[in-house]
């Protein structure tokens, strides 16, 4: 005949029994009870700069069309808990042309600008994408860099800086 180890049943029994009851006096999450003092959580802390910033065809020809595929990179410590957003400036002789990823960015009136929003949950060490499809004027100059792109990484949970941008350019042939 074995022997269980552990408290007989009885003993489990009103030991659950006391948790549970205990557990029903304690405030409900968010309550405190007069004269208590309530710990307040710490805002998340999420640095989510950009990761890459790559213009694809690259040279893109004149008066051709040009993806511009961005990499953000959640660098922690915390997962993101507000949204955050992108702006994307084109440089000079580019147009925004859609359709954009993700689909919750739009663009100026005249397809300069670029503005992305993303909801909170980005995790640590996760990454999010962003894909702007522009087209380059006719008149740009060929064999030359269409320079004064930016992106812009706007975002309330990050402890070092809330706002961070990183320049670009794209070649042209």
């Amino acid at each position: 005949m074995s022997r269980r180890s552990g408290p007989p049943r009885r003993g489990r029994a009103l030991w659950t029994v006391l948790a549970a009851c205990a557990l029903s006096a304690a405030p409900a999450a968010g309550a405190a009870a007069p004269g208590d003092h309530v710990a307040t959580r710490a805002p998340a802390q999420a640095r989510v700069p950009v990761a890459h910033v790559d213009p694809d065809p690259d040279p893109a020809p004149v008066g051709g069309n040009v993806t511009v595929h961005i990499l953000l990179a959640n660098r922690g410590p915390d997962r993101t808990v507000t949204p955050f957003t992108v702006t994307v400036a084109l440089p000079d002789n580019t147009t925004a042309t859609g359709p954009f990823f993700p689909d919750s960015c739009l663009a100026d009136p005249l397809g300069l600008t670029v503005t992305c929003t993303f909801p909170g949950g980005l995790n640590y060490l996760r990454t999010a994408i962003v894909n702007i499809p522009a087209q380059i004027s006719a008149s740009a100059p060929p064999n030359s860099k269409l320079r004064d792109g930016s992106v812009t990484v706007t975002n309330p949970d990050d402890p070092d800086a809330k706002v961070r941008t990183v320049k670009f350019a794209i070649r042209t042939v």
